[in-house]
């Protein structure tokens, strides 16, 4: 793999976007005797076996080890290549090796774009209102990495029945992360503001849950605009759109698959059809 000398051991795991977490899954999830596979990959990167044997319970165990090995500091892009060689994955860096490089680069770009807000007077307001950003959730590490999410969910107050169903299942049984306002998020800000950020920078899906009163939320008829605009052409799967009560889709929506909970012959298959939604390629 060309590296056109970019130092990848000083490109963290979270540079890395949902296509390469993606296709690390697809050729380390499986267990094939003649294919080192996420299990030794772990045990390479100083896994002990009782943090292996949890891993083994996720639906993704690899996308969930990156995530917990990308938490780290120090661990980086460079590191995750050398290993997988060492592994003789070599099929693994070849495909994935021209995705890496982009990634990485884009980080790097986002952080000389940063740098050069700190250097310039002009945007100083705007870099004080990023700064503000960092902190808007429970968990965020202010002077670091903030918290991300699987998905943001965009509800009215009378469906806050079905959204706790929906925390218990998804976080309990699939191991999703979701990022519930009343929950996750610290009053005091600019609802707007940090929605807007929320949806469009640490949630990697958005689930609208319909119902006719929903319908009636100015607010949420707002985020569900903003969902829509990050996703032109229709050519990203960002928004999922989630009927819990009988009601017309938004005409803005009208080109998305619902998720219908209403129809209880489906019910059965309705929260691994939702989960695959949320964990699908962007």
């Amino acid at each position: 793999m060309a590296t056109n000398s970019m130092d990848l051991f000083s490109i963290p795991i979270i540079a890395l976007g949902p296509t390469v977490r993606m296709k690390l899954s697809h050729y380390l999830n499986p267990e094939k005797d003649f294919a080192l596979n996420w299990r030794f990959l772990a045990e390479a990167l100083d896994y002990e076996t009782l943090l292996i044997e949890n891993l083994e319970m996720k639906p993704d165990p690899t996308r969930e080890l990156l995530k917990d090995w990308g938490s780290k500091t120090g661990n980086s892009i460079g590191l995750l290549v050398e290993t997988l060689k060492k592994l003789e994955r070599d099929d693994v860096v070849t495909d994935i090796g021209h995705l890496l490089l982009q990634d990485a680069e884009k980080w790097q770009a986002n952080r000389r774009r940063e740098a050069s807000r700190v250097q310039d007077p002009e945007v100083s307001s705007a870099l004080s209102s990023a700064n503000e950003l960092r902190g808007i959730t429970l968990r965020d590490d202010i002077a670091g990495e903030v918290e991300r999410f699987d998905a943001y969910v965009c509800y009215c107050q009378e469906d806050f029945s079905f959204v706790k169903q929906m925390r218990e299942i998804l976080e309990g049984e699939y191991k999703l992360k979701l990022c519930i306002d009343v929950r996750d998020v610290v009053p005091g800000g600019s609802m707007a503001t940090v929605t807007a950020e929320l949806i469009e920078n640490r949630c990697r899906r958005m689930m609208v849950i319909l119902s006719p009163e929903f319908l009636k939320n100015d607010f949420g008829n707002f985020c569900v605009k903003f969902g829509v605009s990050l996703q032109p052409g229709g050519q990203s799967r960002k928004v999922i759109p989630v009927i819990v009560s009988p009601c017309d889709m938004p005409a803005i929506m009208m080109h998305l698959t619902p998720c219908d909970y209403t129809k209880k012959d489906v019910r059965p298959w309705f929260w691994q059809r939702l989960y695959r939604a949320i964990v699908a390629p962007l």
